[in-house]
């Protein structure tokens, strides 16, 4: 199956690279990009969204946060009750 991440958001910037699979990212919004291995990710800074591993083997990704050492890099959205 699909493998899918929290809404979540990154209170930093960071950028990385698509090492391996296909990833589609969805924000909040619905709007979505699908990435291929060997793509540039530029993720999205204090916006709500969410990746899913729509491929057939595992996704691998190398991101860098340009962040202070100690601050979160990701903030998980509560579910709403």
């Amino acid at each position: 199956g699909k493998t899918s991440l929290p809404m979540h958001k990154h209170p930093v910037i960071n950028a990385g690279v698509l090492l391996r699979g296909t990833l589609a990212v969805e924000t909040e919004e619905g709007k979505k990009l699908v990435l291929k291995a060997g793509d540039p990710i530029i993720e999205v800074v204090d916006h709500w969204h969410r990746g899913t591993n729509v491929g057939a083997e595992p996704a691998e990704i190398i991101v860098f946060y340009a962040g202070t050492v100690g601050d979160p890099l990701t903030v998980k959205k509560k579910p709403k009750k």
